[in-house]
């Protein structure tokens, strides 16, 4: 009765392949993935309860970048913790205060032991999300005007945010691209000149007054949230081997979009900082991020800001005061929010269920091949592709490289790009949650599609989001190029020019006319992210239904 009541709750929740086909296709797929996909039978047991249950039959959740899913015995825990004890705030000595602290320093603990990370070497600070983390280091990070925050192009939107608190203290910044910042890595003289804006020769600027070594900064994203592309962490120590007594290199690594799949090992590797977010890992509680914090890093950090916990000592009328010397402690204003921290141990609990991260990262994998596959296969009637999909899933190492993000833009016949937007809808129509445009990572998502910095800034007052109606922007570019193309564009040359006027009736004066042609270019395009909960029947749905949906498709 008991399997019976399990094969009707699949049933329900999609689980089950309602066709022949769909039946030999999972058999194929298990074949080839059987050892590493669906924690060895777990998920097909624990998915229907789990998360299915709060969804309508053949809803797919595929958003899991955006923020993960809870479960639901992990909330009924949380309750039951709460109905079953007394918290109060842990500023105090009084029972309640007691025990709420001692929880939260367990919580902490748990979190270091799930990162490898030595409590002799690292703290958590705990904060309101990622986003917060990263504020946090930039408010208090010791810029001075010759600091340079260097950071790699494909970084989210609040990386680039940091580079205003540079900006303020007079320093400067610079966005790379990966093949800089793997040249950087392992050549001792490339970048030499990232910490002297007069040039590689100049000299670096005086502190006047101002004692002790200039500290730059260098953030990149362990994988990047737009495609989901990995970066060595290798940098972290290559980066900040380039420390010397007079400048000093120190690394955040933004962690959001990769801790929730990929095992991260403190004790391997050693940023400065670690940015996260709990509820991309297991979906609640939202508004709780961390900064794990080299506890060497944070004796650096220059807090203004003070509050509620984070001092031990002040007066009302002199300005005086004493922080904290824990970095937890003084860097955590107010009273931290102890019952959702407490909460994170239940979240911990369902990873450790289905075999810890590493078990994660493999049937992420699974999934991320299969869709990959599958996708990269679809074609039109006329043999012309109908995704253009971004990313590193074409590498042969494509697992070190290449984390659960299927990121593309939908093809007509002739190469051009659908609308987005318009996928959008049909997609959370049959079911599907998806995220389109630029997500939040413009230097990744403008250099696949191809758009200039320039005509970004010409949108200034036009485009409010993500979620206005302006999706694509009408440009020049070579007649080298296809209409709809998403090559990176290249200024016209003299060569182009003139190769166009020699086959040409058009006059002199006009030979721009010639050589160039407006495109309608996308600013953004279609992400679909695995989680820890992501099922098959969420993969081939979601090709089964492009394959009906958009195959031969031409508005």
């Amino acid at each position: 009765q008991q399997q019976q009541q399990q094969q009707q709750q699949q049933a329900e929740c999609g689980m089950t392949p309602e066709t022949e086909q769909g039946r030999q296709a999972k058999a194929a797929f298990l074949q080839q993935h059987g050892k590493e996909y669906g924690y060895g039978g777990l998920l097909d047991e624990l998915y229907p309860r789990e998360v299915g249950c709060r969804m309508k039959p053949n809803e797919h959740y595929m958003d899991y970048t955006g923020s993960s899913v809870y479960c639901q015995s992990q909330i009924a825990q949380v309750f039951e913790e709460l109905r079953g004890h007394m918290f109060g705030n842990p500023h105090s000595a009084n029972p309640s205060s007691s025990s709420t602290g001692n929880a939260v320093e367990e919580v902490r603990d748990l979190v270091l032991r799930f990162f490898n990370a030595d409590p002799a070497e690292y703290q958590v600070v705990f904060t309101r999300s990622a986003t917060g983390a990263l504020k946090l280091v930039g408010e208090t990070f010791p810029w001075s005007r010759a600091s340079t925050f260097a950071y790699l192009r494909e970084n989210h939107n609040s990386v680039l945010g940091m580079r205003e608190y540079a900006l303020q203290a007079g320093g400067a910044f610079k966005a790379l691209n990966e093949t800089f910042v793997e040249r950087w890595a392992q050549d001792e003289e490339c970048g030499a000149d990232l910490m002297r804006p007069g040039g590689r020769d100049g000299p670096l600027p005086q502190l006047d007054g101002e004692p002790g070594p200039v500290y730059n900064l260098f953030a990149f994203p362990a994988e990047d949230n737009f495609a989901g592309v990995k970066y060595p962490l290798l940098w972290i120590q290559q980066i900040r081997a380039k420390s010397t007594h007079a400048a000093q290199w120190r690394v955040l690594l933004d962690a959001a979009a990769y801790v929730p799949t990929q095992p991260l090992d403190l004790r391997e590797v050693s940023p400065d900082f670690v940015a996260m977010s709990f509820y991309k890992m297991f979906g609640y509680p939202t508004g709780l991020g961390a900064l794990l914090v080299r506890i060497d890093a944070a004796e650096g950090l220059k807090k203004l800001f003070w509050g509620g916990g984070a001092v031990s000592l002040a007066t009302s009328s002199a300005d005086f005061h004493v922080l904290k010397c824990r970095p937890a402690d003084k860097l955590e204003d107010g009273t931290v929010n102890f019952l959702d921290v407490i909460a994170l141990k239940h979240g911990f609990g369902m990873i450790e269920k289905l075999g810890g991260i590493r078990a994660i990262q493999a049937h992420v994998a699974t999934l991320t091949e299969y869709l990959y596959e599958s996708l990269s296969s679809l074609r039109h009637s006329n043999g012309k592709p109908m995704l253009q999909i971004f990313g590193k899933h074409h590498f042969a190492n494509s697992r070190q490289v290449q984390g659960g993000i299927l990121n593309f833009e939908l093809l007509r016949p002739n190469g051009s790009v659908l609308s987005y937007k318009a996928f959008e809808r049909e997609a959370a129509d049959a079911g599907f949650h998806v995220r389109t445009g630029a997500e939040c990572n413009p230097g990744a998502c403008y250099n696949y599609l191809g758009v200039m910095e320039t005509e970004v800034q010409s949108l200034a007052g036009k485009k409010e989001g993500c979620h206005d109606d302006v999706e694509f922007i009408t440009v020049q570019r070579s007649r080298a190029l296809p209409a709809g193309s998403s090559a990176q564009p290249a200024a016209l040359s003299s060569a182009d020019t003139l190769a166009s006027l020699a086959g040409s009736s058009v006059d002199l004066g006009h030979p721009a006319e010639v050589a160039s042609q407006w495109v309608e270019v996308p600013l953004g395009s279609v992400r679909v992210s695995l989680g820890y909960m992501s099922t098959w029947e969420d993969a081939y749905a979601l090709v089964k239904f492009i394959e009906s949906k958009y195959k031969d498709r031409s508005t």
